[in-house]
Protein backbone atom coordinates (compact mmCIF):
# COMPACT_ATOMS: atom_id res chain seq x y z
CA UNK A 1 0.00 0.00 0.00
CA UNK A 2 1.10 3.57 -0.64
CA UNK A 3 1.48 5.97 1.92
CA UNK A 4 -0.54 8.60 -0.07
CA UNK A 5 -3.54 6.32 -0.52
CA UNK A 6 -3.67 5.75 3.19
CA UNK A 7 -3.10 9.43 4.36
CA UNK A 8 -6.37 10.10 1.43
CA UNK A 9 -8.90 7.82 3.11
CA UNK A 10 -8.04 10.00 6.95
CA UNK A 11 -10.81 11.57 7.95
CA UNK A 12 -10.11 15.60 8.29
CA UNK A 13 -8.91 16.55 11.53
CA UNK A 14 -11.19 17.96 14.10
CA UNK A 15 -10.65 20.61 16.40
CA UNK A 16 -12.04 20.49 20.19
CA UNK A 17 -14.89 22.48 21.44
CA UNK A 18 -13.75 25.08 23.21
CA UNK A 19 -13.17 25.73 26.63
CA UNK A 20 -16.11 27.30 28.06
CA UNK A 21 -15.97 30.29 31.20
CA UNK A 22 -18.44 28.36 33.19
CA UNK A 23 -18.82 26.78 35.68
CA UNK A 24 -16.04 28.85 36.89
CA UNK A 25 -13.36 27.57 38.79
CA UNK A 26 -12.80 27.27 42.50
CA UNK A 27 -10.32 30.20 42.66
CA UNK A 28 -12.30 32.36 41.09
CA UNK A 29 -15.10 31.86 43.34
CA UNK A 30 -12.75 32.76 45.94
CA UNK A 31 -11.81 35.76 44.25
CA UNK A 32 -15.28 37.00 44.01
CA UNK A 33 -16.36 36.01 47.49
CA UNK A 34 -13.07 38.03 48.96
CA UNK A 35 -14.11 40.94 46.80
CA UNK A 36 -17.55 41.27 47.42
CA UNK A 37 -16.83 41.06 51.25
CA UNK A 38 -14.37 44.06 50.45
CA UNK A 39 -16.52 46.23 48.58
CA UNK A 40 -19.30 45.29 51.56
CA UNK A 41 -17.04 45.97 54.23
CA UNK A 42 -16.35 49.48 52.23
CA UNK A 43 -19.64 50.78 51.49
CA UNK A 44 -20.47 50.29 55.42
CA UNK A 45 -17.85 52.33 56.45
CA UNK A 46 -18.63 55.08 54.18
CA UNK A 47 -21.80 54.83 54.66
CA UNK A 48 -21.34 54.99 58.85
CA UNK A 49 -18.60 57.95 58.13
CA UNK A 50 -21.72 59.91 56.12
CA UNK A 51 -23.76 59.43 59.02
CA UNK A 52 -21.21 59.98 61.59
CA UNK A 53 -20.93 63.90 59.77
CA UNK A 54 -24.27 64.31 59.21
CA UNK A 55 -24.24 67.04 62.11
CA UNK A 56 -21.54 69.41 59.79
CA UNK A 57 -23.68 68.74 56.82
CA UNK A 58 -26.63 70.28 58.83
CA UNK A 59 -24.63 73.19 60.24
CA UNK A 60 -22.53 74.25 57.01
CA UNK A 61 -26.45 73.92 55.56
CA UNK A 62 -27.23 76.49 58.74
CA UNK A 63 -23.94 78.78 58.00
CA UNK A 64 -25.40 79.16 54.10
CA UNK A 65 -28.85 79.78 55.64
CA UNK A 66 -27.70 82.79 57.81
CA UNK A 67 -25.66 83.87 54.85
CA UNK A 68 -28.46 83.93 53.14
CA UNK A 69 -30.44 86.08 55.68
CA UNK A 70 -28.17 88.69 55.80
CA UNK A 71 -25.23 89.52 57.82
CA UNK A 72 -25.01 87.04 61.07
CA UNK A 73 -24.25 88.24 64.56
CA UNK A 74 -21.44 86.86 66.34
CA UNK A 75 -23.78 85.81 68.96
CA UNK A 76 -25.11 83.56 65.97
CA UNK A 77 -22.12 82.29 64.88
CA UNK A 78 -21.31 81.25 68.23
CA UNK A 79 -24.30 80.00 68.81
CA UNK A 80 -23.89 77.26 65.67
CA UNK A 81 -20.70 76.75 66.95
CA UNK A 82 -21.95 75.91 70.18
CA UNK A 83 -24.41 73.61 69.12
CA UNK A 84 -21.69 72.11 66.75
CA UNK A 85 -19.44 70.90 69.64
CA UNK A 86 -22.68 69.96 71.76
CA UNK A 87 -23.16 67.31 68.50
CA UNK A 88 -19.65 66.06 69.13
CA UNK A 89 -18.91 66.58 72.25
CA UNK A 90 -21.92 66.01 73.91
CA UNK A 91 -20.58 67.09 77.61
CA UNK A 92 -21.47 69.33 80.29
CA UNK A 93 -17.84 70.53 80.21
CA UNK A 94 -18.41 71.62 76.76
CA UNK A 95 -22.15 73.30 77.42
CA UNK A 96 -20.81 75.38 80.38
CA UNK A 97 -17.53 76.44 78.22
CA UNK A 98 -17.51 80.13 77.37
CA UNK A 99 -14.54 82.53 77.11
CA UNK A 100 -11.07 82.07 76.63
CA UNK A 101 -11.79 78.74 77.53
CA UNK A 102 -14.45 78.08 74.56
CA UNK A 103 -11.52 79.64 72.15
CA UNK A 104 -9.23 77.57 73.46
CA UNK A 105 -11.20 74.40 73.15
CA UNK A 106 -12.38 75.65 69.53
CA UNK A 107 -8.67 76.40 68.20
CA UNK A 108 -7.16 72.81 70.14
CA UNK A 109 -9.72 71.11 68.07
CA UNK A 110 -9.18 72.29 64.81
CA UNK A 111 -5.93 73.47 63.72
CA UNK A 112 -6.07 73.20 60.42
CA UNK A 113 -8.97 76.30 60.78
CA UNK A 114 -6.15 78.74 62.00
CA UNK A 115 -6.86 81.02 64.89
CA UNK A 116 -7.04 84.61 63.30
CA UNK A 117 -10.98 84.01 62.75
CA UNK A 118 -11.15 83.48 66.45
CA UNK A 119 -10.24 87.47 67.28
CA UNK A 120 -13.40 88.61 66.08
CA UNK A 121 -15.52 86.28 68.11
CA UNK A 122 -14.25 87.12 71.24
CA UNK A 123 -16.02 90.06 70.46
CA UNK A 124 -19.40 87.98 71.36
CA UNK A 125 -19.19 88.87 75.22
CA UNK A 126 -18.56 92.21 74.83
CA UNK A 127 -21.34 92.95 71.58
CA UNK A 128 -23.34 90.20 71.14
CA UNK A 129 -24.99 91.90 68.29
CA UNK A 130 -22.23 93.14 66.30
CA UNK A 131 -22.34 91.11 62.52
CA UNK A 132 -20.21 88.71 61.80
CA UNK A 133 -17.38 89.76 59.90
CA UNK A 134 -16.91 87.33 56.74
CA UNK A 135 -13.35 85.85 58.42
CA UNK A 136 -15.23 84.79 61.19
CA UNK A 137 -17.84 83.03 58.93
CA UNK A 138 -15.14 81.46 56.94
CA UNK A 139 -13.37 80.36 59.81
CA UNK A 140 -16.58 78.79 61.39
CA UNK A 141 -16.75 77.18 58.22
CA UNK A 142 -13.15 75.77 58.27
CA UNK A 143 -13.81 74.76 62.23
CA UNK A 144 -17.19 72.69 61.11
CA UNK A 145 -15.18 71.26 58.78
CA UNK A 146 -11.89 69.91 59.93
CA UNK A 147 -12.53 69.56 63.68
CA UNK A 148 -11.02 67.02 65.57
CA UNK A 149 -14.43 64.36 66.88
CA UNK A 150 -12.45 62.48 69.37
CA UNK A 151 -12.98 63.18 73.09
CA UNK A 152 -11.55 66.57 74.24
CA UNK A 153 -9.03 64.68 76.88
CA UNK A 154 -7.83 61.48 74.56
CA UNK A 155 -6.89 64.59 71.85
CA UNK A 156 -3.24 64.23 72.19
CA UNK A 157 -2.87 60.61 73.09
Amino acid sequence: MDTASLLEQLAPLREPPSVGWWPLAPGWWLALIITSLLIGLLCRALLLRWRKNRYRRLALAQVTVLRELGKPSLEQVNRLLKATALRTWPDQKVAAMHGSEWLHLLCESAPKAGDSWMSSLEAVYRTPGEPATDELLQGAVEWIRCHDAREIGKRHD
